[in-house]
């Protein structure tokens, strides 16, 4: 609070630069800069804030990995105070808009329809202020960089290779996530089947801790280089089973799978880590049965800023 004071000013770029915290610093625990704001005296605590505000709050850290300036203005644009009803969007952007409401809304908020949903940050003046500043600042902190769409049977799908996305995203991105249907919250798989686009997305967390993955499911997981990734399946997966047909002849059958990784299961502010999407990748070979090895061919090579990162997660020779 007293940072607060002294910096004496209720923007979030201001305050990070006169004081040289880290974005991820007003975010810690359950901390949000409005709430700092409001117990530093500089913002006017409401009597009676907006149903809805103080669990809104707590979403805003779910926007902090984002790294692309289409997602930030997009997310930007849907909660302005001139916000387009989510009916008169195309269907890429009304894509975009389910990924804003289940990032704020990852059980459904209560909602029946995303149009409520989204119309009713309206009256969150506090809310959009916050998220507009945080996006804002994103776009400008030097961690946005040029997007790469997918392409091909994927190209309706609004994610780029090489970003981040946390669950919430990936899945209200594929169609999978829906009012009425499977909800993100609810989702706590590292593999899906996505029928309606043919594709099996397989979110990796290479570092899985004792305290978060039992030993079952401890899967060995890592880059073999920039262009060859080592996976284990499910425990139950075998190489004559659906699925494990599936994997070695998604190329001839016409079926896809995508990569996503994430290091670990938190960042260091205990929030869940976002996954990577790496983007699409080809069965090659794999040994083993419940669980499969197998080695992916990734058609985009891992570039220097997620190389760089991995040293340590090849098993030596």
């Amino acid at each position: 609070m007293a940072e607060a004071r002294k910096a004496n000013t209720t923007d979030l770029s201001a305050f990070l630069q006169r004081t040289g915290r880290d974005i991820a610093d007003m975010y810690r625990g359950a901390s949000t800069w409005t709430t700092i704001l409001r117990r530093a005296d500089l913002l006017p605590t409401p009597t009676t804030p907006p149903p809805g505000e103080g669990n809104l709050l707590k979403r805003i850290h779910s926007f902090l990995h984002i790294d692309d300036a289409e997602r930030s203005t997009l997310y930007r644009q849907f909660t302005a105070d001139n916000a387009p009803a989510y009916e008169d969007l195309t269907e890429f952007d009304q894509t975009i808009a389910r990924m804003l409401f289940f990032n704020l809304w990852d059980k459904a908020g209560g909602f029946t329809s995303y149009s409520t949903g989204l119309a009713s940050l309206h009256s969150q003046h506090a809310v959009r202020s916050e998220l507009g500043q945080l996006l804002t600042h994103l776009m400008y902190s030097g961690r946005a960089r040029a997007a790469q769409p997918l392409t091909g049977a994927h190209a309706h799908i609004p994610l780029n290779i090489h970003h981040a996305y946390n669950r919430s995203e990936i899945l209200a991105a594929m169609g999978v996530a829906r009012l009425g249907g499977q909800l993100p919250g609810f989702f706590a798989q590292g593999v899906l089947w996505d029928a309606a686009n043919n594709t099996d997305a397989l979110l990796i967390t290479l570092n899985k801790s004792e305290r978060d993955f039992s030993p079952t499911v401890r899967y060995k997981d890592y880059a073999l280089s920039r262009t060859h990734f080592h996976w284990e399946s499910q425990n139950s997966t075998a190489p004559n089973s659906p699925t494990g047909q599936r994997y070695q002849k998604h190329a001839q059958q016409g079926s896809h799978v995508l990569l996503f990784m994430r290091d670990g299961k938190e960042i260091s502010s205990g929030k869940a880590m976002p996954w990577i999407l790496l983007g699409p990748a080809t069965y090659e070979r794999h040994t083993g049965s419940k669980p499969m090895a197998i080695t992916w061919r990734l058609h985009h090579p891992l570039p220097d800023e997620i190389w760089s990162r991995l040293p340590g997660t090849v098993p030596p020779s």
